[in-house]
């Protein structure tokens, strides 16, 4: 049996950087409060909580504290409320977030609506919304557009969730370049690493006879990455950890692949090869 690593997988920049500034902060802060959870993975959520940190889903009765953002950034209004009730701000949102929220916010200024392509459930997306006072539209993919959308005459800017599956992405950018309407702005807010672990996921998948993909069952760019090996290897298994590897269903393998979504740290995909070269 063969193990064959993605090129690329794992924890990226952003989830690295809020993991930093949180773990940082525990150590000199006596009360830590996290608005949702900082990253969607339930064993570093758990290890988080450990140490002392607080989630909470409502800031309604938070005053004179201490809140950590989490990577997926929240909306304008949270940071009106924290400065009004005397909460220090430790801002964890990726800093490819914080760009969208740059660009929604400016566009909307200029009189623009906004579009989103993304999950419309997933944190990411609401704080993004709340950077816009003007019509905001959210779409999971073009077809739903194509459907819903009844606003084609007024100027629009378009974003994408920064971990937006990629070929969903040029087929957007696409469409819209094909219309040469000079009113449509689009914007290339798909982060770079979630292309490039897409890619390496694609490239995995066709030359293994099992993949297994580690990360939380909350992960948007898990998710992706599971439904792409899906896509070209049928034995593709999605799981959070090394107690969920499904033995039995990959004994046979030859070649197995091994992709992680953004919010898995290393240790966790480590601990999984190991469990499957040992057992």
């Amino acid at each position: 049996m063969e193990i064959i690593r993605a090129d690329f997988y794992a924890t990226c920049f952003g989830v690295d950087r809020a993991l930093k500034i949180t773990n940082d902060a525990l150590k000199s802060e006596n009360e830590l409060f996290c608005y949702g959870e900082l990253i969607h993975n339930n064993d570093v959520m758990e290890n988080l909580e450990r140490k002392g940190l607080h989630i909470v889903n409502d800031l309604k009765d938070l005053k004179d504290s201490n809140l950590v953002i989490r990577s997926h950034g929240v909306g304008h209004s949270v940071y009106d409320y924290c400065m009004k009730n005397n909460i220090r701000i430790i801002d964890a949102t990726c800093p490819k977030v914080r760009r969208i929220h740059g660009i929604v916010r400016q566009q909307c200024e200029a009189g623009y609506d906004i579009i989103i392509f993304g999950n419309k459930n997933h944190p990411e997306i609401e704080g993004i919304k709340g950077w816009c006072e003007n019509s905001v539209y959210i779409y999971s993919d073009l077809n739903e557009y194509k459907t819903n959308h009844k606003h084609d005459e007024k100027k629009t800017c378009i974003v994408f969730q920064t971990t937006y599956h990629i070929n969903k992405y040029n087929e957007i950018k696409e469409y819209f370049y094909s219309l040469n309407n000079n009113a449509i702005i689009v914007k290339d807010t798909v982060c770079r690493a979630t292309e490039l672990r897409q890619e390496a996921a694609r490239k995995l998948a066709v030359v293994c006879d099992s993949v297994l993909v580690i990360g939380g069952k909350q992960s948007s760019n898990t998710k992706k990455l599971y439904e792409i090996c899906k896509e070209l290897c049928e034995n593709t298994h999605w799981l959070e950890n090394s107690d969920k590897i499904p033995y039995d269903l990959i004994k046979n393998s030859k070649k197995i692949g091994i992709t992680a979504g953004a919010s898995t740290p290393l240790e966790i995909v480590e601990e999984v090869i190991v469990n499957v070269r040992t057992k």
